[in-house]
């Protein structure tokens, strides 16, 4: 941010009317949507010496947003702004260029895209240094799916807050990824990264507002299949690139348990949400008594994040009441141990909610009325 020093007063102005003009730039997207790459080596990454985590001048010019590096694994965190960029770090043709250029080619990128320069073996300690910066999604450069593949889906699936995309040529791989709710198979040629467009076509659009079926992938060549090939990629829960109608269309919105991708989106969007507000709630106030009010200070901000979840078509309404679908539970002092009491640990809040669905398939039956009488 620029700081203007301002040691004298305007000049008056000899007018009747007066036009007071305001600038506003676009906030940095720190979002459910945005894109890691997970760029493995064999050995750990070489920073050329000494590589600073401060920014210089021409690091900020070329359109480095982030630099950091992990003393422990040697790995290395960056996000770009744009696909130039990313140019600067990894020159056109290689992987992470052509993976980020699919990613920017949607219509619905981030503002920014990360990347991640990490030792294979060392995959569980690196992502534990950047798990929570700012992104939701991670694609793998290299789409050979291996032990350490698997071993990757573990680390997203025991978190449960990020999403591992992968893509391969070959649907049977899958099958060890079985179960696993936090990965999304995406069946397609290697030659096309598919993965990289399919976040970037659909993860920053709203939370609970879009199924990720259907959807355009710019730059990615839609394939013919047939009802067996589909019915085997549906089989293990994968998601293909599909010729449809004249256009190309993701096939499913799946994870690889074959729970819908939107539904998981909209799960972390309201467990992040409660997080955040709650948090603001402890910080911005003197304090939360630990009484009545206090308490019912809780469940307000639980009710507003459902009540948001609900407009942004998270949660489902209720077709007999016209009204959405959740309860927020809060249980008094009195309820709570005196173990708790001393610790000023409140667990009596709960909410449950029944989570919005979509059509994803039609069948219309139709009755024709003719005039032609036919022989018995």
């Amino acid at each position: 941010m620029v700081t203007t020093i301002n040691s004298v007063t305007p000049y008056d102005h000899p007018m009747d009317v007066n036009v007071v003009m305001t600038v506003l730039h676009p906030q940095p997207i720190k979002d459910l949507g945005n894109i890691l790459l997970l760029n493995a080596t064999s050995a750990d990454p070489k920073a050329g010496g000494t590589l600073s985590d401060t920014l210089n001048s021409t690091d900020i010019l070329n359109g480095l947003l982030l630099r950091k590096t992990d003393k422990t694994t040697g790995s290395i965190y960056r996000e770009y702004k744009n696909l130039d960029a990313v140019a600067v770090d990894y020159k056109e043709g290689t992987p992470v260029y052509k993976k980020a250029s699919a990613y920017f080619a949607q219509s619905n990128h981030s503002d920014r895209i990360a990347v991640l320069d990490y030792n294979k073996s060392k995959a569980y300690e690196a992502l534990k240094a950047f798990w929570y910066f700012n992104w939701t999604f991670a694609i793998c450069v290299d789409n050979t799916i291996d032990d350490s593949t698997v071993n990757l889906s573990s680390i997203f699936e025991v978190n449960k807050d990020h999403f591992l995309v992968l893509q391969t040529d070959n649907i049977s791989q899958y099958t060890q990824f079985n179960g696993q709710n936090y990965t999304i198979g995406l069946s397609h040629d290697l030659d096309e990264p598919m993965d990289a467009a399919f976040v970037g076509a659909i993860a920053t659009r709203p939370v609970g507002a879009v199924t990720w079926k259907f959807k355009n992938l710019v730059g990615i060549t839609a394939q013919n299949l047939t009802t067996q090939e589909l019915a085997g990629i549906n089989n293990v829960h994968a998601i293909a690139y599909e010729e449809m109608m004249g256009r190309g269309q993701t096939s499913e919105g799946t994870t690889l348990s074959g729970e819908y991708i939107d539904l998981l989106h909209g799960v972390l969007w309201v467990q992040t949400t409660a997080q955040a507000k709650l948090e603001k709630m402890l910080q911005e106030n003197g304090k939360i008594p630990y009484e009545s009010k206090g308490i019912a200070m809780i469940g307000a901000v639980l009710t507003e994040v459902m009540n948001k979840a609900y407009e942004m078509g998270i949660i489902m309404t209720d077709d007999a009441t016209g009204r959405a679908m959740f309860t927020v539970t809060t249980t008094p002092r009195e309820q709570q141990s005196q173990k708790h009491l001393s610790e000023r640990f409140y667990d009596g809040a709960s909410f449950e909610y029944h989570a919005s669905s979509a059509i994803h398939t039609i069948t219309v039956n139709g009755t024709v009325d003719s005039d032609t009488v036919l022989a018995a």
